[in-house]
């Protein structure tokens, strides 16, 4: 027999393989996913069963960039079958992804057809369904269910997960629901939750971890760390109130985990007095409740605006005071207003949201054409000399994309072929220019909301673009501009080309954060991630050549906290270390260093930076 395998092509041993899985998660079970993902891809993708627990592994632990294009593939596959109980739960698979990362746009068709089929056939709709349109709700949109009807939703959820026998999937759904709004966890069915997922914890050590959470009084972040990296996360922001400024790798695009983190940062810049940053974070914050948004994260922004309200008047009545006891003020013998340092720009932060979304939505006055000073880098916003400051709200996702891109360009502009190449992507070109004329419309709206006029982009013989007229800086072009200089000028004169990097580094943040995933984007993005790390370096290398100690470890530092995975810069700051005769700091860099490669890329530090400290 075993030699008779031998002459089996490795193809139909795979095919087995691929059988052998379907009939274990037919019989209610699940496979090892180490045994799954062995199975080569080309092989795996041809299965919808399987792709859906990879789909599902993905979601569970917050893999997001993958799993769209497997749940495609999967929903496609199903259709095929003509399994709709099983595309019903596709769909809101891809619904649940497209809410996490703040796509409301491609998650509506989704969601009202799942919305549509639970009321009319709700036997026919897996535990998904009811869970994809409880987070739907709590963003209103075009459905009928609303915020008020998301814990019924939730719950019958878990009921479906229970009634399919998923312990694991029924667990997750009211560990969702705590993270959706703390304040709601006594359901008077509650205990019998608690008490059917003990009898259940046997069959899968995660439903364990995940009861732990659940029921214990006294949670800790050992206990939360227990968990995939996503409700690890939002469990220690939410339920422990520990949330970390760096978000995991994994986590980047999740738009409900970023808020959190933004939170933490406001947190510690109010701490530190740094009102006018902390603004600035909830201006960015604000962004992004609007693509997501849950009780929870209602009562943070809440509480955000109203310490940095009460920061800002004790800063006001401080400087107040301040002036008042003056010799000059006194001479004049006349209290005058004066503004906190960091005041500027507060007065829109600290309007309630609903009044500051009810001015923008009304008629824009006319104004002479005047010219703006456009931010990309931490959020895209427009300001001008008078102090007016305005911020874009995208119908459509692709025209923020849009905007971006062009801005991007020389000159602001590039041909029509170009932009639907990379904006757009594949598709049919006759449906493709289509959509880039509707999404025009839209930048155009956008646009004219927050001050610009109608003729500030232009399409004309096939180009399209953004008025030079109407721009005064973009503080992406700046950072560009100043990097590409100082990189002609290194060689020949590293003085000036280091004045110029620290003009740039100031700059650069992540460009377009509120923008969800896309592939140019993300390319994009990771080349000024380049860039940014390539002037680090080289300011680095210039100050320790001209012996400026101080100068070089910051910009070490920096270099590290932007990439905390480059072991060159760890080596290059022990060396630093070294060289001062500070050998616990380089010990301790080195110990930093070992712990990033054990885990997070699972490899030791290369022997060249160990014997630096023990050769």
């Amino acid at each position: 027999m075993n030699q008779y395998s031998n002459y089996v092509p490795q193809q139909h041993q795979w095919l087995g393989q691929v059988m052998k899985a379907e009939q274990i998660i037919l019989d209610g079970h699940l496979p090892p996913m180490e045994q799954l993902l062995a199975i080569p891809a080309e092989i795996r993708m041809k299965s919808p069963l399987l792709l859906r627990v990879e789909c599902e592994n993905g979601l569970l632990h917050g893999q997001l960039a993958g799993s769209k294009q497997r749940l495609e593939a999967a929903l496609r596959g199903f259709a095929a079958q003509a399994d709709e109980s099983a595309m019903l739960t596709m769909m809101a698979m891809l619904g649940l992804l497209y809410i996490q990362v703040g796509d409301k746009q491609e998650s509506k068709p989704f969601m009202s057809q799942l919305e549509q089929e639970w009321k009319r056939n709700p036997e026919n709709c897996s535990g998904f369904v009811p869970w994809a349109l409880a987070r739907a709700a709590a963003n209103a949109g075009d459905l009928v269910s609303r915020m008020e009807d998301v814990p019924e939703l939730l719950m019958a959820a878990a009921e479906r997960f229970r009634e399919e026998g998923r312990p694991l999937w029924a667990s997750f759904v009211l560990l969702d629901g705590l993270i959706f709004d703390p304040r709601k966890r006594t359901h008077p069915d509650w205990q019998f939750w608690m008490n059917w997922l003990k009898r259940r914890t046997e069959e899968q050590s995660l439903t364990e971890d995940v009861l732990r959470v659940l029921t214990s009084v006294n949670r800790d972040k050992g206990m939360c760390g227990r968990l995939p990296a996503r409700y690890a996360y939002l469990t220690k922001a939410v339920l422990l109130n520990e949330a970390e400024e760096r978000l995991p790798e994994e986590l980047s695009d999740d738009v409900e985990s970023g808020i959190y983190a933004a939170g933490a940062a406001i947190r510690r810049q109010l701490a530190e007095g740094m009102l006018d940053a902390a603004a600035e974070g909830l201006r960015l914050l604000d962004r992004q409740r609007r693509l997501v948004s849950t009780p929870a994260i209602e009562q943070l922004a809440a509480e955000l605006r109203a310490k940095l309200e009460l920061r800002a008047q004790a800063a006001n009545a401080a400087q107040a005071s301040e002036a008042a006891e003056s010799p000059k003020a006194r001479k004049a013998g006349t209290a005058k207003s004066v503004q906190p340092s960091s005041g500027k720009g507060l007065k829109p932060i600290l309007a309630p949201a609903h009044e500051s979304e009810r001015r923008s939505t009304q008629a824009t006055p006319a104004i002479e054409p005047s010219k703006w000073k456009i931010k990309l880098f931490g959020g895209i916003a427009f300001s001008q000399g008078n102090g007016q400051h305005s911020e874009p709200v995208w119908k459509r996702r692709k025209a923020g994309e849009l905007f971006v891109h062009m801005l991007m360009q020389q000159g602001y502009k590039s041909n029509k072929e170009q932009i639907i190449e990379r904006v757009f992507g594949e598709g049919d070109p006759a449906k493709r220019s289509n959509q880039l004329y509707v999404t025009l419309h839209d930048l155009r709206s956008a646009l004219k909301e927050v001050g610009l006029l109608e003729d500030a982009v232009y399409a004309k013989r096939g180009v399209i673009g953004i008025s030079e007229q109407i721009v005064e800086s973009v503080d992406a072009e700046t950072f560009m501009t100043l990097s590409r200089v100082g990189d002609q000028l290194w060689t020949d004169d590293r003085e000036e080309a280091a004045r110029l990097f620290e003009k740039a580094i100031p700059l650069y943040g992540m460009l377009a954060p509120e923008l969800p995933y896309s592939e140019w984007l993300e390319r994009t993005r990771e080349q000024l991630l380049d860039r940014q790390t390539n002037m680090l370096r080289r300011l680095a290398a210039y100050y320790g050549e001209s012996n400026e100690e101080a100068r070089e470890e910051q910009r070490l530092s920096d270099w590290i906290a932007l990439r905390p995975e480059q072991e060159e810069a760890y080596e290059a700051m022990i060396k630093l270390c070294l060289r001062g005769f500070r050998r616990v700091e380089a010990i301790g860099w080195y110990r930093r260093l070992e712990r990033i490669c054990k885990e997070e890329l699972g490899i030791e530090p290369r022997e060249e930076v160990r014997k630096l400290l023990w050769s």
